[in-house]
């Protein structure tokens, strides 16, 4: 994919498993029946040995999203994080902005095997709620609940980092 702003892609797969450890809201776009449907949801994730990304997202069994995605599963996903106004000089054009932001393409599927279901969830409370205990989720619940595995097939990342922070 090329890019306009070569200079702000980052490549190293350490800092873009970072901005992705450290963001909690991922952006999904379905492609709606006339208007694309953007959502902000809660996710978990893994990375597998040649750092493919999966994302996983749940909600209910049907819906709007669920409804769209049995008609087309390809998506687009957006994350970002570390904003900060570049404050330039009286001249409104030396003003930037930092961010580190990913934006990628995959195709979403409902999880349906209960064990399967069950590791997403613990990703996402894993990813979501670091640290704190639960107990696991009852198969009843398992069952009622719709969970969505997105497999990246292609991301970029980008960040403008501000001057206080390089080094």
């Amino acid at each position: 994919m090329d890019m306009r702003r070569a200079k702000r892609q980052v490549t190293n797969i350490e800092l873009i498993k970072e901005l992705v450890e450290e963001v909690q809201v991922v952006r999904l776009a379905i492609n709606g029946e006339i208007y694309p449907y953007v959502v902000p949801v809660n996710f978990g994730y893994s990375w597998d040995n040649n750092d493919q990304l999966t994302l996983y997202v749940h909600g209910a069994k049907e819906g709007k999203k669920v409804s769209m995605l049995e008609k087309n599963p390809l998506v687009a996903v957006e994350m970002d994080s570390h904003h900060k106004l570049i404050e330039g000089n009286k001249n409104a054009s030396t003003y930037s902005y930092a961010y580190q932001s990913l934006i990628g393409f995959g195709k979403a599927e409902m999880i349906e095997n209960l064990d399967e279901k069950r590791v997403a969830l613990e990703l996402l409370m894993e990813h979501a709620a670091k640290g704190k205990e639960y107990d696991p989720m009852p198969e009843k619940m398992l069952e009622r609940v719709g969970v969505i595995k997105i497999e990246l097939d292609s991301y970029t990342v980008k960040q403008n980092i501000h001057p206080e922070k390089k080094n």
